[in-house]
Parts: structure tokens; C-alpha cells; sequence
């Protein structure tokens, strides 16, 4: 798992790659400018409520809430985004360190927007029902990585294994190596709360699954 970890970081100074991750940051940083402007935008635009100070009190808040808003919503940006060009990065991945492999037949572009989509739904009610355990320390923080690890774990080997399997066995390998897509996983949900660092978790997961997929099926055979 660690030998495909760093083939992967490889990938993001790869100039062949940079416009693959300039579209991901792209995408990442005018998703959270947009949210950033609409809170602002709902904040300025309330009634008085109550108390001038409140209103107030609210605007100063704003930055605060916003980076709380990033750390929620890393991961399900993290699984949303990896649809829109996983083919993409798991081609390169492939054609450069996998050429006797053959092309892969990819995955439709609706079929990975489709789990993507459902992956990033389902991390926010996730997230929303471990909300009251944030007020024990580190315990709501911890349950939610694990949480949000499993569930990117399997659904990004999913998709970098779907390009060249069917379902079944797809979900047969992915069984056989749970351990190693879980912590792939994880490594993945940690990297979507960091700052920065989640601007390239949704290609560096990518990368890294397909990677993963392939020791896999390579040991298998």
C-alpha cells in the first residue's frame, strides 16, 4: 500500500498531469468561493434578529463558520469531484506506468457522477448524525474520519476497479483486500479536511486507488 501511496504523490508534480490537477484545484477553490459568498451573502441580507449585536456577532463569525464548513464538507467534495475525472487520471496513471496492460474501457461519465454523487449525499447525513458527538472531545473528529475513510475507500476502488471489471468481482477483490482500501481510505479522509492539502485529495485518491487496484489484481492472478 505505502509503494502505491508514493507512486501516487508522484503523480501531482508530474507536469503531465498539471493541467488534470489545475482543473481539480480550480474546481475545489470556486466551489468553496461560492459557498463563502453565499453564507456572506445570507448573513448581510438577515432581519434584525432580535439584537443588532446578533447580526454583528454573526458577520465576525463568518470566517469561522466557513472553515468549519470546509472541514465538513472535505470529503464529499473529495468523492464528488473524483467522478468528474477519475477516467481521466486513471488513463494517464495507467498509459505511464502500466502500458502492457492495455487501455482500460472506463467507466461512463453519468454511471461515475451517479456514485459520486451518491457517495457525497451520503457522507453529509453521515456527518450531520455524528454532529453532537463534536462536543466530546476528539471522539465525533475520530468517528467521523473512520466513517468517511470507509466509506472513500469504497467507493473510490470501486470506481478505479469498475473500469476494468465487472461488479462481482470487482466487490469479490475488493473484499479480499478490505484492510488496505479502508486505510487507503482513510489516508484519503485526512486529506480532505487539511487545508491545502484537500485542493489535491480528490486526484491524489484517484491515483492512489488505481495504483491499489492493480497490486491487487496483480496479486489475485
Amino acid at each position: 500500500m505505502f509503494a502505491s501511496a508514493r507512486k501516487a504523490l508522484a503523480v501531482i508534480f508530474d507536469p503531465a498531469f498539471s493541467g488534470i490537477a489545475a482543473r481539480a484545484i480550480f474546481l475545489t477553490i470556486a466551489l468553496f468561493v461560492v459557498l463563502f459568498l453565499g453564507m456572506e451573502y445570507v448573513i448581510h441580507h438577515l432581519p434584525t434578529l432580535g439584537w443588532h449585536w446578533v447580526n454583528r456577532a454573526l458577520a465576525l463569525l463568518a470566517p469561522i463558520m466557513f472553515v468549519f464548513l470546509i472541514f465538513f464538507l472535505g470529503a464529499p467534495v473529495a468523492a464528488l469531484f473524483a467522478s468528474f475525472y477519475l477516467d481521466r487520471v486513471a488513463d494517464a496513471v495507467e498509459a505511464r506506468f502500466y502500458p502492457k496492460d492495455g487501455k482500460a474501457p472506463g467507466t461512463p461519465f453519468l454511471t461515475a457522477l451517479r456514485a459520486g454523487a451518491r457517495l457525497a449525499g451520503l457522507l453529509v447525513l453521515v456527518n450531520l448524525a455524528l454532529l453532537p458527538f463534536d462536543t466530546i472531545p476528539l471522539v465525533g473528529e475520530g468517528t467521523a474520519l473512520i466513517i468517511n475513510g470507509w466509506l472513500l475507500g469504497r467507493e473510490y476502488f470501486e470506481l478505479a476497479a469498475l473500469r476494468h471489471l465487472p461488479q462481482p468481482a470487482v466487490d469479490a477483490l475488493r473484499k479480499s483486500h478490505r484492510f488496505g482500501v479502508f486505510f487507503a481510505g482513510l489516508l484519503i479522509s485526512v486529506l480532505s479536511i487539511v487545508p491545502i492539502a484537500n485542493l489535491f485529495a480528490p486526484l491524489y485518491g484517484s491515483a492512489f486507488m488505481v495504483h491499489l487496484f492493480k497490486r491487487y489484481q496483480e496479486r489475485s492472478a
